[in-house]
């Protein structure tokens, strides 16, 4: 749902749960994402906002994305900074997935 563009709050009203709940499966989740692929000709960098409780207290989600399979390759939890973007990176270096160029 989140890929879809639902927030947290729409999906927590679709699934009649609370919102605590659709926080607490998200960032306790266990599922790991396979890339389909080794390399990629192009990855999309994209990235969304929740917030826990309060507004203030962002939440970012940055993912790396290939149009052409439509499959998301790689995401990471974090703060909207540098640190977290060179996570991902690190992230899609140690899945061993190798790329041209990052929109």
């Amino acid at each position: 749902m989140l890929i879809r563009g639902i927030g947290v709050r729409d999906i927590s009203t679709v699934l009649h749960i609370n919102i605590t709940k659709v926080l607490k499966t998200l960032t306790s989740s266990k599922y790991a994402i396979q890339p389909q692929q080794k390399h990629y000709d192009c990855l999309e960098i994209d990235e969304f906002w929740t917030y826990v409780k309060e507004k203030k207290n962002k939440v970012w989600l940055i993912y790396a994305y290939h149009w052409e399979t439509v499959e998301i390759v790689a995401y990471v939890w974090g703060k909207r900074d540098l640190k977290t973007a060179q996570k991902l990176r690190k992230w899609i270096k140690r899945l061993g997935i190798t790329y041209d160029t990052v929109a």
